[in-house]
């Protein structure tokens, strides 16, 4: 298996990296835009050239369709969808869990996917919904796991996506990623997670997917299968999630919505479009309003693709600024369950501690959520540890920052400071980070934050 995943940078669990399988490379985090073979909204050719660089595709209807099948196997599906990047095939597990079963095996989708030339290829795992008995989920489990084994047995598999399933059950979440990690993967995706975006249920994808991610495997990228809306990526790539897909953007324009960053727009309630891509640029909603429906579908379908690379490139670049959580929580503030979700992920930042940089650039800070930053709790942590209680210390309160400004009036090691954010943080450290550069809101007066900062002086 020709599989290499590197890291170049990183911020909370979100790393900027590179997948490169049989020669072709991926920058991630990266969403694949789902194509469907039969009837594509948008041509694959088309995708490419609004700077996606791969995509993915159903390898079930692939063989299920005479045509297509001949064609697949003839030249391969990267011929097939004259699309030279990345390929993703999907297995049928997505027809499965919508109409319970699928006209294929496992061992069958897996050797086909092999035969078309997919770069990474999927197990037929078995989806079980929320809530779902324990003992049902259990078994589908169980199910899913034989089938991971069965397929990196074979003499004949593509590189493998090997999908963590486990319903909301986050122990099962956990069992399974351990039992996938112990097998040879290109990607680690987490399955079973669409009703739960559909629904907007954000703690519980929060829950299950640090769940997984506690115990899948560092060199590998995780994939959140059915993720394509601007809302949710930069929450999930905060939580160590490199790879999206979703055909989000053509079900969305077959039905006249509009996608943004602040959530879904109806073309109907539109009066100007809030984007400078070009199709909005091109067009205003009166235009698209008037339009032949496929055409409407066609302009609406490019500008989400164009959102959605907006948020991806755009979450990329926070990785590397070291402001991703910043981005998290503003887009996530654009819905009361999104912020939920938000709000949970901070409640178990210190499962992200062991991923995220221990020093980066300035820390902004508003309210209790900041207190969940990872590295805020990795910092409070280490003085506790290092420093115990400080006993013996003069203790101060109610100063602004910088505290240096106080420690050039007394010896350091005599001083401490009561911080909101950061705890009790001893004196010669306040110019080491964060405390140096943790922004935070300021008062209403300026004047009495120096008024106290003098108070703290003569003290």
């Amino acid at each position: 298996m020709n599989v290499a995943f590197e890291v170049k940078d990183r911020d909370v669990a979100g790393r900027l990296g590179r997948l490169e399988v049989n020669g072709r490379r991926l920058k991630t985090p990266a969403l694949l835009p789902v194509v469907n073979p039969n009837k594509p909204t948008l041509d694959p050719r088309e995708i490419s050239k609004l700077g996606f660089d791969g995509v993915i595709t159903n390898a079930y209807i692939i063989r299920k369709h005479e045509h297509l099948r001949e064609q697949a196997l003839e030249e391969g599906v990267h011929g097939l969808l004259g699309f030279d990047g990345f390929v993703m095939t999907d297995s049928g597990s997505f027809q499965l869990a919508e109409y319970g079963d699928v006209e294929v095996s496992n061992e069958e989708i897996v050797r086909f996917q092999a035969k078309i030339g997919s770069d990474v290829g999927t197990i037929l795992d078995v989806p079980t919904p929320p809530d779902a008995p324990r003992s049902r989920v259990e078994r589908d489990l169980e199910t899913t796991l034989k089938r991971a084994r069965e397929a990196v047995e074979l003499d004949e598999h593509p590189p493998l996506a090997l999908t963590v399933q486990g319903s909301t059950y986050e122990d099962l979440r956990r069992l399974c990623a351990e039992k996938l990690a112990e097998l040879p993967a290109a990607v680690y995706p987490v399955g079973g997670v669409v009703p739960l975006l559909e629904e907007y249920r954000f703690v519980d994808v929060v829950r299950v997917v640090l769940a997984a991610k506690s115990s899948l495997p560092p060199h590998r990228p995780v994939h959140l299968f059915g993720c394509g809306h601007p809302l949710a990526i930069p929450l999930a790539v905060a939580m160590g999630c490199d790879l999206f897909d979703s055909a989000s953007y053509a079900i969305y324009a077959r039905s006249d919505r509009y996608m943004s960053i602040l959530g879904t727009l109806k073309l109907e309630e539109l009066e100007t479009f809030p984007c400078s891509c070009p199709a909005c640029t091109r067009h205003d909603p009166d235009d698209v309003r008037e339009m032949e429906p496929r055409e409407r579908t066609r302009v609406l379908a490019t500008h989400n693709l164009y959102e959605l690379r907006r948020v991806i490139e755009t979450t990329r670049q926070a990785i590397v600024s070291g402001e991703l959580w910043e981005l998290a929580e503003s887009v996530c503030r654009a819905h009361p369950r999104a912020w939920a979700g938000m709000v949970e992920l901070a409640r178990r930042g210190g499962e992200l501690e062991r991923w995220c940089p221990a020093v980066k650039r300035s820390v902004f800070v508003c309210d209790e959520v900041s207190k969940g930053r990872p590295e805020l709790r990795l910092y409070r942590r280490r003085l506790r540890d290092r420093f115990g209680e400080l006993s013996g210390r003069k203790v101060v309160k109610g100063i602004s920052r910088p505290y240096a400004e106080i420690v050039e009036w007394l010896e350091p090691w005599e001083l401490a400071f009561a911080d909101e954010w950061l705890g009790v943080v001893p004196g010669e450290l306040s110019w080491s980070y964060p405390c140096h550069c943790l922004v935070e809101p300021s008062g209403d007066d300026e004047g009495e934050d120096r008024r106290r900062g003098e108070e703290g002086r003569r003290r």
